[in-house]
Protein backbone atom coordinates (compact mmCIF):
# COMPACT_ATOMS: atom_id res chain seq x y z
CA UNK A 1 0.00 0.00 0.00
CA UNK A 2 1.49 3.47 -0.68
CA UNK A 3 0.24 7.16 -0.56
CA UNK A 4 -0.69 7.01 -4.16
CA UNK A 5 -3.28 4.16 -3.73
CA UNK A 6 -5.25 6.34 -0.91
CA UNK A 7 -5.19 9.50 -3.22
CA UNK A 8 -9.02 8.85 -3.74
CA UNK A 9 -9.83 8.73 -0.33
CA UNK A 10 -8.03 11.75 -0.10
CA UNK A 11 -9.85 13.20 -2.82
CA UNK A 12 -13.32 12.31 -0.95
CA UNK A 13 -12.91 14.20 2.40
CA UNK A 14 -11.41 16.92 0.10
CA UNK A 15 -14.88 17.21 -1.56
CA UNK A 16 -16.55 17.02 2.05
CA UNK A 17 -14.20 19.57 3.03
CA UNK A 18 -13.40 17.39 6.25
CA UNK A 19 -10.19 16.01 7.57
CA UNK A 20 -9.80 12.53 9.69
CA UNK A 21 -8.00 13.41 12.93
CA UNK A 22 -8.52 11.08 15.59
CA UNK A 23 -8.47 12.50 18.82
CA UNK A 24 -9.33 16.23 17.26
CA UNK A 25 -8.73 18.71 19.08
CA UNK A 26 -7.50 17.16 22.42
CA UNK A 27 -4.91 15.26 20.53
CA UNK A 28 -3.47 18.44 18.73
CA UNK A 29 -3.13 20.26 21.98
CA UNK A 30 -1.51 17.00 23.06
CA UNK A 31 0.70 17.06 20.44
CA UNK A 32 1.75 20.67 20.54
CA UNK A 33 2.81 20.60 24.20
CA UNK A 34 4.74 17.28 23.65
CA UNK A 35 6.73 19.08 21.11
CA UNK A 36 7.21 21.76 23.37
CA UNK A 37 5.35 24.59 21.30
CA UNK A 38 4.85 27.40 23.69
CA UNK A 39 4.41 30.06 21.47
CA UNK A 40 6.49 32.28 18.44
CA UNK A 41 8.05 29.16 17.18
CA UNK A 42 8.82 28.30 13.57
CA UNK A 43 6.38 25.04 12.52
CA UNK A 44 5.77 22.62 9.92
CA UNK A 45 2.15 20.96 10.01
CA UNK A 46 2.83 18.22 7.39
CA UNK A 47 -0.65 16.79 5.85
CA UNK A 48 -2.70 19.98 6.59
CA UNK A 49 -5.96 19.22 5.64
CA UNK A 50 -8.54 22.05 6.03
CA UNK A 51 -6.61 23.67 7.77
CA UNK A 52 -7.17 23.87 11.42
CA UNK A 53 -4.03 23.18 13.29
CA UNK A 54 -2.17 26.32 11.06
CA UNK A 55 -5.08 28.59 12.13
CA UNK A 56 -5.20 27.49 15.64
CA UNK A 57 -0.57 27.31 16.13
CA UNK A 58 -0.75 30.89 14.52
CA UNK A 59 -4.18 32.33 16.07
CA UNK A 60 -3.49 30.81 20.05
CA UNK A 61 -0.38 30.78 20.25
CA UNK A 62 1.07 33.02 17.73
CA UNK A 63 3.77 30.35 16.55
CA UNK A 64 4.92 31.16 12.41
CA UNK A 65 3.17 28.27 10.56
CA UNK A 66 4.16 26.32 7.35
CA UNK A 67 1.14 23.81 6.21
CA UNK A 68 1.14 21.39 3.74
CA UNK A 69 -0.90 18.93 1.91
CA UNK A 70 -1.16 16.74 -1.10
CA UNK A 71 -4.05 18.23 -2.73
CA UNK A 72 -4.40 21.34 -4.15
CA UNK A 73 -8.47 21.26 -3.21
CA UNK A 74 -7.04 20.34 0.63
CA UNK A 75 -4.88 23.81 0.02
CA UNK A 76 -7.28 26.07 -0.64
CA UNK A 77 -9.67 25.32 1.69
CA UNK A 78 -6.80 25.64 4.04
CA UNK A 79 -6.20 29.42 2.90
CA UNK A 80 -10.01 29.71 3.48
CA UNK A 81 -10.06 28.54 7.14
CA UNK A 82 -7.13 30.88 7.86
CA UNK A 83 -8.23 34.29 6.30
CA UNK A 84 -11.82 33.34 7.67
CA UNK A 85 -10.01 33.53 11.19
CA UNK A 86 -7.95 36.38 10.01
CA UNK A 87 -4.44 34.82 10.00
CA UNK A 88 -4.52 34.27 6.40
CA UNK A 89 -1.98 36.29 5.43
CA UNK A 90 0.28 35.09 8.61
CA UNK A 91 0.13 31.20 7.59
CA UNK A 92 2.25 29.67 4.95
CA UNK A 93 0.18 26.99 2.80
CA UNK A 94 1.50 25.27 -0.27
CA UNK A 95 1.61 21.77 -2.16
CA UNK A 96 3.61 19.36 -1.34
CA UNK A 97 4.07 15.49 -0.90
CA UNK A 98 4.82 14.51 2.77
CA UNK A 99 7.71 12.24 1.75
CA UNK A 100 9.82 14.55 -0.40
CA UNK A 101 9.65 17.51 1.73
CA UNK A 102 10.56 20.93 0.03
CA UNK A 103 12.33 22.47 3.11
CA UNK A 104 16.38 22.56 3.95
CA UNK A 105 17.77 20.92 6.76
CA UNK A 106 17.05 22.09 10.00
CA UNK A 107 14.38 24.81 9.11
CA UNK A 108 11.90 23.94 11.43
CA UNK A 109 11.84 24.25 15.38
CA UNK A 110 8.67 21.47 15.62
CA UNK A 111 7.33 19.20 12.49
CA UNK A 112 4.24 17.83 13.22
CA UNK A 113 1.83 15.90 11.77
CA UNK A 114 -1.94 14.05 12.14
CA UNK A 115 -3.26 10.88 10.82
CA UNK A 116 -0.87 10.78 8.55
CA UNK A 117 1.75 8.02 8.57
CA UNK A 118 -0.70 5.18 8.57
CA UNK A 119 -0.73 5.83 4.78
CA UNK A 120 2.62 4.95 3.77
CA UNK A 121 4.24 1.98 3.17
CA UNK A 122 7.71 3.24 4.09
CA UNK A 123 6.67 4.85 7.14
CA UNK A 124 10.54 5.11 8.42
CA UNK A 125 11.62 7.08 5.29
CA UNK A 126 9.07 9.97 6.10
CA UNK A 127 9.78 10.01 9.46
CA UNK A 128 13.47 10.36 8.75
CA UNK A 129 12.19 13.31 6.17
CA UNK A 130 10.49 15.38 9.05
CA UNK A 131 13.62 14.63 11.10
CA UNK A 132 15.73 16.05 8.72
CA UNK A 133 14.04 19.14 8.24
CA UNK A 134 13.72 19.46 12.16
CA UNK A 135 16.44 21.90 13.68
CA UNK A 136 19.13 20.37 16.45
CA UNK A 137 17.39 19.98 19.50
CA UNK A 138 13.93 20.41 17.94
CA UNK A 139 10.79 18.15 17.84
CA UNK A 140 9.16 15.69 15.72
CA UNK A 141 5.52 14.59 16.93
CA UNK A 142 2.56 12.97 15.17
CA UNK A 143 -0.68 11.87 16.45
CA UNK A 144 -1.91 8.60 14.53
CA UNK A 145 -4.80 5.69 14.79
CA UNK A 146 -2.91 2.82 16.76
CA UNK A 147 -4.13 -0.70 17.67
CA UNK A 148 -4.54 -1.27 21.49
CA UNK A 149 -4.66 -5.28 20.94
CA UNK A 150 -3.27 -6.92 18.12
CA UNK A 151 -5.83 -6.91 15.45
CA UNK A 152 -7.46 -9.95 13.51
CA UNK A 153 -5.89 -10.41 9.99
CA UNK A 154 -9.46 -9.31 9.29
CA UNK A 155 -10.05 -6.46 10.83
CA UNK A 156 -6.32 -5.16 9.61
CA UNK A 157 -7.12 -5.91 6.18
CA UNK A 158 -10.45 -3.98 6.28
CA UNK A 159 -8.67 -1.02 7.86
CA UNK A 160 -6.19 -1.11 4.96
CA UNK A 161 -8.24 -1.76 2.06
CA UNK A 162 -11.11 0.70 2.67
CA UNK A 163 -9.20 3.71 4.17
CA UNK A 164 -6.06 2.68 3.15
CA UNK A 165 -4.70 2.45 6.75
CA UNK A 166 -1.89 0.61 7.57
CA UNK A 167 -1.46 1.01 11.73
CA UNK A 168 0.76 0.10 14.43
CA UNK A 169 0.38 -0.59 18.31
CA UNK A 170 2.03 2.38 20.75
CA UNK A 171 5.03 0.40 20.76
CA UNK A 172 5.75 0.16 16.74
CA UNK A 173 4.82 3.73 16.40
CA UNK A 174 7.42 5.17 19.43
CA UNK A 175 10.26 2.86 18.18
CA UNK A 176 9.55 3.96 14.65
CA UNK A 177 10.19 7.47 15.80
CA UNK A 178 13.30 6.17 17.68
CA UNK A 179 14.96 4.40 14.41
CA UNK A 180 14.34 7.40 12.60
CA UNK A 181 16.55 9.72 14.83
CA UNK A 182 14.39 10.96 17.63
CA UNK A 183 15.83 11.18 21.42
CA UNK A 184 13.49 11.06 24.63
CA UNK A 185 10.87 9.71 22.44
CA UNK A 186 7.57 9.90 24.68
CA UNK A 187 4.13 8.67 23.40
CA UNK A 188 0.33 7.16 24.97
CA UNK A 189 -2.41 5.72 23.20
CA UNK A 190 -6.06 5.55 24.12
CA UNK A 191 -9.53 4.72 23.21
CA UNK A 192 -11.53 6.64 21.01
CA UNK A 193 -14.68 8.18 22.67
CA UNK A 194 -17.49 9.06 20.20
CA UNK A 195 -18.67 11.78 22.36
CA UNK A 196 -15.22 13.55 22.93
CA UNK A 197 -14.73 12.83 19.36
CA UNK A 198 -17.88 14.84 18.14
CA UNK A 199 -17.19 18.07 20.84
CA UNK A 200 -13.35 17.64 19.23
CA UNK A 201 -14.89 18.36 15.52
CA UNK A 202 -17.31 20.80 16.63
CA UNK A 203 -14.36 22.46 18.13
CA UNK A 204 -12.07 22.47 15.25
CA UNK A 205 -14.40 23.27 12.45
CA UNK A 206 -17.70 25.42 14.52
CA UNK A 207 -21.03 25.24 13.91
CA UNK A 208 -21.08 26.89 10.35
CA UNK A 209 -18.47 24.36 9.36
CA UNK A 210 -19.94 21.72 11.05
CA UNK A 211 -22.98 22.46 8.86
CA UNK A 212 -20.66 22.76 5.60
CA UNK A 213 -19.69 19.56 5.90
CA UNK A 214 -22.66 17.86 5.92
CA UNK A 215 -24.11 20.03 3.07
CA UNK A 216 -21.43 18.79 0.84
CA UNK A 217 -21.59 15.58 2.12
CA UNK A 218 -25.27 15.12 1.29
CA UNK A 219 -24.29 16.78 -2.35
CA UNK A 220 -21.38 14.60 -2.98
CA UNK A 221 -23.56 11.47 -2.05
CA UNK A 222 -26.69 12.35 -4.26
CA UNK A 223 -24.02 13.68 -7.35
CA UNK A 224 -20.97 11.22 -7.30
CA UNK A 225 -21.33 7.71 -8.19
CA UNK A 226 -17.89 7.18 -7.43
CA UNK A 227 -18.51 8.44 -3.72
CA UNK A 228 -21.39 6.43 -3.69
CA UNK A 229 -19.78 3.51 -3.91
CA UNK A 230 -16.96 4.12 -1.78
CA UNK A 231 -19.32 4.83 1.08
CA UNK A 232 -21.21 1.60 0.16
CA UNK A 233 -17.89 -0.43 0.24
CA UNK A 234 -16.87 0.81 3.13
CA UNK A 235 -20.12 0.04 5.43
CA UNK A 236 -21.57 -3.33 4.25
CA UNK A 237 -17.98 -4.82 4.78
CA UNK A 238 -17.59 -3.98 8.37
CA UNK A 239 -15.93 -6.69 9.93
CA UNK A 240 -17.83 -8.37 13.61
CA UNK A 241 -16.02 -5.67 16.37
CA UNK A 242 -14.85 -3.34 13.75
CA UNK A 243 -14.34 -0.71 15.87
CA UNK A 244 -13.12 -2.69 19.02
CA UNK A 245 -9.33 -2.41 19.84
CA UNK A 246 -8.97 1.10 17.31
CA UNK A 247 -7.83 3.99 19.02
CA UNK A 248 -5.20 7.00 18.59
CA UNK A 249 -1.67 7.63 20.18
CA UNK A 250 0.02 10.88 20.36
CA UNK A 251 3.99 10.22 19.91
CA UNK A 252 7.14 12.93 20.08
CA UNK A 253 10.68 12.63 20.17
CA UNK A 254 13.50 15.50 20.83
CA UNK A 255 16.53 15.09 17.37
CA UNK A 256 19.51 15.14 18.86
Amino acid sequence: MALDDARHYFEFLAKLGLTKHMGSMDATRRLVKMCHIEGGEHVLDVGTGVGATPTYLMKVLGCRVVGVDLLERMVQQARETARASRVGDRVALVVADARRLPFTDGAFDAVMMESLNVFFEDKLEAVRGYVRIARPGGYVGITEMTWLSDPSPEKAAYYRRTVYADALQAEGWMELLEEAGLQDVVGHAEPVEIAREGKGRLERYGCRGIVRVMLRTARTVLKDRASRAFLKDVTQSLPQGFAEGVGYGVYAGRKG
